[in-house]
C-alpha cells in the first residue's frame, strides 16, 4: 500500500510541472490476486444466484458424504442433506415442505472470519448483539439431532488432551487430528504444554449440552455436540466470554487466550475459535468448516 501511495504522489507531482512532458512513468507493484469475496449474510444475496451457489457448494465440500447433489430446482439452489432436499428459501435453508413458510424462520448468516474491528465496534456489538445461527432444520438434519434424545444418541465419550467431554461422533476424528497437531507443536513450544497443564479436565459441560444460546431462543451448537469449551481451572482474573465481561471494563489484553498454534490447529481442521468473533468467547471452539471455506481457509482433511 505504501508503494502504491508513493506512485500516486509522484504521478500527481509530475502533472503539476507542465514542462515535464517526458517524465518517466513509474509502474506500480503488481496487484496480488484478490481474496475470494466473503458472503457476510444471506440477506445481502437474495438476488445473487452465484453467491447462493457458492454457499451450497461450500456446504457440500465441508461435509462430504452428508451433503451433496447441489442443483437448481425451480430456479432455486438446493442440496441433499442426509438424503433430504433443502432449499435456499430466502436464506432460511428449509426442507421442501417448509420452503413456502420461510417468513416464520430466522435467516442464516455466513460471516467474515476472523472478525476485524476496533474496540469501540466490539463494545457496540456487546450492547446490541447479533448472532449468526439460523433456523435449526439444517443442522437438525445434518447431525441427526432434532430432539434432545436423538442428539444424545449421536454423542460419544471423548477425552481431548485430557479434558473429558461428550461430543458428536462425527467430529471425534477431526478432534483427534487437532490434538495430534497440538502435541507436535508442543515439542518446540513450551507455552502449549503450559496451556494443556492448566486446563480444567472434569466434565460435564465442555462439549455436548442441550440448550439455547444464552439470552435467546436459538439453539446453541453445543446442543449438537459440535462445540467445545476449553477453560483453565483458574482464570486468574482473566476474562473469557463477552456476556461475563459486558459489565466490566473491557480489556482485550486481559482475556484468556490459547497459544496461537493451538488456534491454528483447530482452524486447520475445520473449527472456529470464539476469540476471533466480535462477541468474543476465547474458551470456545466449534466445527464450522463451511464458514472457514467461505473465508478462504484450507482445511487439511478436506484437501487430501
Amino acid at each position: 500500500m505504501k508503494k502504491y501511495t508513493l506512485f500516486v504522489v509522484l504521478s500527481l507531482t509530475a502533472a503539476l510541472f507542465t514542462g515535464c512532458r517526458t517524465a518517466p512513468v513509474i509502474q506500480p507493484e503488481p496487484v496480488p490476486e484478490p481474496i475470494p469475496p466473503r458472503v457476510p449474510s444471506t440477506l445481502t444475496i437474495l438476488d445473487d444466484s452465484a453467491a447462493q451457489q457458492r454457499i451450497f457448494l461450500a456446504f457440500a465440500q465441508a461435509h462430504p458424504g452428508k451433503i451433496g447433489d447441489v442443483r437448481l430446482i425451480d430456479n432455486e439452489w438446493t442440496m441433499l442433506v442426509n438424503g433430504e432436499r433443502f432449499f435456499f428459501a430466502n436464506g432460511r435453508f428449509l426442507p421442501e415442505g417448509l420452503r413456502d413458510q420461510w417468513e416464520r424462520f430466522e435467516p442464516w448468516d455466513f460471516y467474515a472470519y476472523p472478525w476485524v474491528g476496533t474496540t469501540e465496534e466490539r463494545l457496540a456489538a456487546f450492547r446490541n448483539p447479533v448472532r449468526s445461527v439460523g433456523s435449526s432444520f439444517l443442522f437438525d438434519t445434518l447431525f441427526s439431532a432434532p430432539t434432545i434424545n436423538e442428539s444424545w444418541e449421536q454423542q460419544v465419550l471423548y477425552s481431548f488432551l485430557g479434558v473429558k467431554m461428550v461430543v458428536h461422533s462425527y467430529i471425534a476424528p477431526f478432534l483427534d487430528m487437532v490434538a495430534a497437531q497440538i502435541r507436535l507443536a508442543a515439542e518446540t513450544d513450551p507455552s502449549i504444554n503450559e496451556w494443556i497443564a492448566e486446563l480444567w479436565t472434569a466434565p460435564p459441560t465442555f462439549g455436548w449440552h442441550w440448550r439455547n444460546i444464552a439470552g435467546t431462543n436459538r439453539r446453541s451448537l453445543h446442543s449438537y455436540g459440535i462445540a467445545l469449551d476449553l477453560i483453565p481451572r483458574d482464570l486468574r482474573g482473566r476474562q473469557t466470554y463477552w456476556q461475563w465481561s459486558r459489565n466490566q471494563t473491557f480489556d482485550i489484553e486481559n482475556f484468556y487466550k490459547p497459544p496461537a498454534a493451538v488456534v491454528r490447529a483447530f482452524e486447520d481442521h475445520g473449527f472456529l475459535w470464539g476469540g476471533n468473533w466480535n462477541l468474543i468467547d476465547t474458551m470456545h471452539f466449534e466445527y464450522r468448516p463451511e464458514i472457514l471455506l467461505l473465508n478462504g481457509f484450507v482445511i487439511e482433511h478436506l484437501n487430501r
